[in-house]
């Protein structure tokens, strides 16, 4: 998915599901900020002290660190590509699935963490890992031959006309620029086991099919390589799955939390559904559809009272709070910041799932 989703749509839901708009606000930050949060230098203070940021994402441009296979389970693994642990060989347990029950164990976990002071960075956190299950099921968050995708095969089915031509620009451009299978494909090969067995490095993620999996409003087909049936998708229905369980999430940690609510029972998503729809449904870039996000919201039609708007996304402040912190008089000061909960919560849950949840189901990664 893209900030649309990530950030506005994210901060619509929370605020759908009873929560007061600052904490909204941080929540839907967390939760973009997991594709924004790439830079890794640490930052010194002159009394000894230091930040460490964490990665948990890398530029798309970046095709060392993308195909270093070493790094994925790192970064793409737990937070963009959550496995969904069902098959019978490794590669086939990592591939993504949406709304696993895997996913929502974490859920279930997380929501037990909700006094913690970093509980809405990691809440944020948490929805753009569950969100990223709707759209990036079926691929895996490692170089796999799983997610080889036939090329000719993409179908996109109802594009209009000036997003046809868009898509077909944006697709000729990602194809020549990374190749057929995303750039990430490497003649080395890796040892990576699975019952005794190699697996050679392949193409990550969905790069296979470039952004088609997070246009919310695309209907397309493809075929694996793997397999020569036709994979046909609905973004618009599994988005709006996202979208209900998203509510359902945030409700459910307004019930076991307090200080975050807005005094309010929140909006029944049943009642906004079609709206929603229609927002996602909207054919156009990532930057009109955040507007159009906005324009609902703000005039009342996703049920808060009209004349309230989703503020526009700025990682800035959190940006700052970073770069800043060689320069603060009492460097533990940073540690009530929100990009420092943001990390404590990226932190945690990259440990999470990689050392306690994944392990506890037969499925090391690392």
């Amino acid at each position: 998915m893209q900030i649309d989703m990530h950030y506005y749509g994210v901060y619509a839901m929370a605020r759908l599901a009873g929560l007061r708009p600052e904490a909204a606000g941080t929540i839907a930050t967390a939760s973009q900020y997991v594709d924004d949060a790439v830079e890794e230098d640490i930052q010194h203070h002159e009394k000894g002290n230091k930040l460490a940021p964490i990665v948990t994402a890398h530029r798309i441009i970046e095709i060392l660190e993308n195909r270093d296979v070493d790094d994925q389970p790192f970064v793409w693994v737990p937070f963009h590509f959550f496995p969904g642990n069902e098959g019978k060989d490794f590669t086939e347990r990592l591939l993504c699935q949406k709304d696993s029950p895997l996913i929502n164990e974490l859920i279930d976990h997380y929501l037990e963490l909700h006094e913690r002071p970093f509980a809405l960075a990691l809440i944020g956190l948490t929805a753009h890992v569950y969100a990223d299950t709707f759209s990036h099921y079926g691929f895996s968050g490692v170089s796999s031959r799983r997610n080889k995708v036939d090329a000719g095969s993409i179908r996109p089915r109802n594009a209009t006309a000036p997003t046809a031509t868009y898509l077909g620009r944006k697709l000729d451009s990602f194809f020549r620029r990374f190749g057929s299978q995303g750039g990430l494909w490497t003649n080395l090969r890796r040892a990576i086991m699975s019952d005794g067995a190699e697996i050679a490095s392949g193409a990550l993620g969905h790069g296979a099919v470039a952004v088609l999996p997070d246009l919310p409003y695309l209907e397309w087909d493809f075929v694996y390589e793997q397999s020569s049936l036709v994979s046909g998708r609905n973004n618009a229905d599994t988005f709006l799955e996202a979208c209900e369980r998203l509510h359902n999430m945030f409700q459910r940690f307004v019930s076991v939390s307090s200080g975050h609510d807005d005094g309010t029972s929140g909006v029944d998503f049943s009642t906004v559904e079609e709206r929603v729809r229609d927002t996602l449904s909207f054919q156009n870039g990532k930057a009109e559809r955040s507007e159009e996000w906005r324009t609902a919201f703000a005039e009342g039609e996703l049920g808060i009272l009209a004349g309230e708007e989703i503020p526009h996304y700025d990682p800035t402040p959190w940006d700052k709070q970073r770069d800043n912190f060689p320069a603060l008089d009492k460097p533990k000061e940073a540690a009530t910041s929100e990009v420092y909960h943001f990390y404590q919560a990226a932190s945690l849950h990259r440990h999470y799932v990689l050392r306690e949840l994944l392990p506890k189901h037969e499925l090391v990664v690392i």
